[in-house]
């Protein structure tokens, strides 16, 4: 399409009684769900505003994403501070996320081409059941969650309007993990990923069991963040401390590694140095080592790598630890969270049971003692 110079009169753009409109065509109109645009009485910004629909609207033929679009909005909000500053294990959760709401099928068409303007809350509980039945209740619980932190943004932009679709949804929560590993399972992960010549995760799992600190901050530390004693979390910015010696066989197995790298000539700012390429692990890499170990191993499928900081937190709460002595391990910063990681055992019941009998034991010596004669009392406390 020729561009028109600024004094003639941009395409798509008529005038009726006083008042300048911009139109587009009726088959993109249709099938894009494109809307006629009022642009006021004043002649020349009227048609400023012409030129730039136009210009969106060659985006549109070239096959660009088409503003307003679902698809585009996710995109803007990609592109915010509030994204770009989260951890970049939520950044990659939240495109994958997007990814699937895009892709959800509406009519002949998919999600991320309609017009985020016309999602309705009806909508949003069909696209939730549609994500339910393709890929399960977790993806279809998250889903929700991110859209209705992006249509809550997206409302301030005014991208969408000032009900939220997805809010008030009700989504049923997802069942609460009690996987943990037990001492033995952890040893035989160990030894068999030193017996298939993966030391890396070896130690890894033995830092993971120690500390109790997730994945990405495992691969991600720093010989230097040993030496401080203390290391900044990647998700939350929480400041963690790393004492090794409080870990004896850990603490030997790292000064073994850190006796190998300086050998091998390949040192590392990483503690966890991966045998594929002498830096650090990549997250996905890993993963799948990990499972592959595993299965040799003899561990449960349902056992993940994550579990181990569980596995911390409730071996610590079995041990008498309080919430804030947890906390040092964990990070966490609320007792809600340290709680949620705790599995529920049969050690926490006994401690428990047996702080509840003696309390009972104290209290009946004190009532009998109580009932016996002055003398006989006076007796007893001198006795």
């Amino acid at each position: 399409m020729p561009v028109a110079s600024s004094d003639s009169k941009p395409a798509n753009t008529f005038c009726r009684k006083g008042r300048w409109y911009w139109e587009p065509p009726a088959k993109l109109k249709r099938d894009l769900s494109l809307k006629s645009h009022p642009l006021g009485e004043e002649q020349s910004a009227a048609w400023a505003a012409a030129r730039k629909l136009n210009e969106e609207l060659e985006a549109i033929r070239r096959g660009d994403k088409v503003p307003g679009t679902v698809t585009w909005m996710l995109d803007r909000f990609f592109e915010t501070d509030r994204f770009n500053g989260l951890a970049r294990s939520t950044k990659i959760d939240y495109r994958w996320l997007a990814k699937c709401l895009n892709a959800v099928p509406i009519g002949e068409r998919v999600l991320g081409d309609i017009t985020a303007m016309a999602i309705r809350p009806s909508h949003a509980d069909f696209i939730h059941d549609a994500i339910l039945k393709e890929r399960g209740h977790s993806t279809a619980h998250y889903c929700a969650r991110f859209a209705r932190r992006v249509w809550k943004w997206a409302a301030r932009k005014e991208y969408v309007g000032p009900v939220n679709p997805w809010a008030a949804m009700e989504l049923k929560g997802l069942a609460e993990r009690d996987q943990y590993w037990l001492p033995e399972q952890v040893a035989a992960f160990i030894e068999a990923a030193e017996v298939s010549a993966w030391p890396s995760i070896a130690l890894a799992a033995r830092i993971a069991y120690a500390f109790g600190h997730r994945k990405g901050d495992i691969l991600t530390l720093t010989w230097t963040a040993l030496e401080s004693e203390i290391r900044t979390t990647s998700k939350t910015k929480v400041k963690l401390p790393v004492v090794l010696s409080s870990y004896p066989d850990l603490a030997a197995a790292v000064e073994a590694e850190r006796a190998r790298q300086k050998a091998t000539g390949t040192p590392s700012t990483h503690v966890i140095q991966c045998e594929l390429n002498k830096g650090a692990w990549h997250p996905d890499v890993f993963a799948h080592k990990f499972r592959e170990i595993a299965r040799a191993a003899g561990i449960p499928a349902d056992l993940q790598f994550r579990d181990l900081r569980a596995t911390v937190q409730t071996e610590l709460s079995n041990a008498g630890a309080t919430v804030i002595d947890m906390s040092t391990h964990s990070g966490h910063k609320t007792v809600t969270m340290a709680r949620r990681y705790a599995r529920r055992t049969p050690e926490q019941f006994q401690r428990a049971a047996a702080l509840r009998q003696a309390a009972r034991e104290a209290k009946n010596k004190e009532e009998n003692a109580s009932e016996l004669p002055s003398e006989l009392r006076n007796s007893t406390k001198s006795d």
